[in-house]
């Protein structure tokens, strides 16, 4: 059996987040309208979450839901360059070495490494490929007759998704995971199923609530210092 590494991506790997690239480019791009269409859709979430009337996960997974929306009707060369620019010129720069330099450090013992992530696929495979992680497991996209059709196909890899999509790609692959050897990183209480998965939590800049759970638990907990991120 082998040991496996888990990693959430935005606020684990990087500080970026996908959508709000996203929303840059497709403005760049002539698509203005549809940007703020997305946001007057998504943004009274902030005013519920703020008022403590929907938790993490419902406020998130409707943005990522409604992210294809961004580059519907494009064909597969317009939206990969999108996501090819997200993941490269938006994310990548923003790297926490502390955090990356771990996800190296699993690969040079052959664990297995993966990145979890409600990230739409493409960015996703996009960043596990420079990376050299053995795989990816995000939330897919749908494509008709060479061009995106808007529709993200259910589920959204968020909560407890993340846990059974995961082991639903191990599976898929036939490869057999020590889980109580293995170790997951992520930031954000929504992350607490692909956590508790694993022998070793780690929680990695974590909101408050995650936190006070890892805490609580003894989980590994990496946090600022004076120095600041890596």
């Amino acid at each position: 059996m082998h040991t496996g590494a888990f990693f959430d991506v935005d606020g684990t790997l990087y500080h970026a987040n996908m959508w709000r690239g996203l929303i840059e480019y497709v403005s760049a791009h002539g698509r203005k309208t549809r940007a703020r269409l997305y946001l007057a859709r998504n943004m009274p979430l902030y005013y519920l979450r703020k008022l403590k009337l929907i938790g993490e996960e419902d406020f998130r997974k409707p943005w990522v839901r409604t992210l294809g929306s961004l580059v519907q009707g494009w064909d597969v060369a317009q939206a990969d360059a999108a996501f090819r620019w997200v993941a490269e010129a938006y994310i990548q720069p923003t790297g926490q070495g502390d955090v990356i330099a771990r996800l190296r450090q699993h690969i040079a013992q052959e664990h297995v490494v993966v990145l979890v992530s409600a990230m739409l696929a493409p960015t996703l495979r996009i960043l596990g490929a420079a990376l050299g992680v053995t795989g990816v497991v995000g939330t897919e996209i749908e494509w008709a007759n060479g061009h995106c059709t808007g529709r993200v196909i259910p589920p959204v890899c968020m909560g407890v998704e993340k846990e059974r999509l995961t082991r639903q790609f191990l599976q898929a692959r036939g490869i057999a995971i020590d889980f109580a050897a293995s170790y997951a990183y992520a930031d954000s209480i929504s992350d607490l199923e692909l956590l508790q998965m694993v022998g070793h939590p780690v929680a990695v800049y974590p909101d408050p609530r995650l936190a006070a759970h890892a805490r609580e638990k003894g989980w590994e907990v990496i946090e600022k210092t004076k120095m600041g991120r890596g």
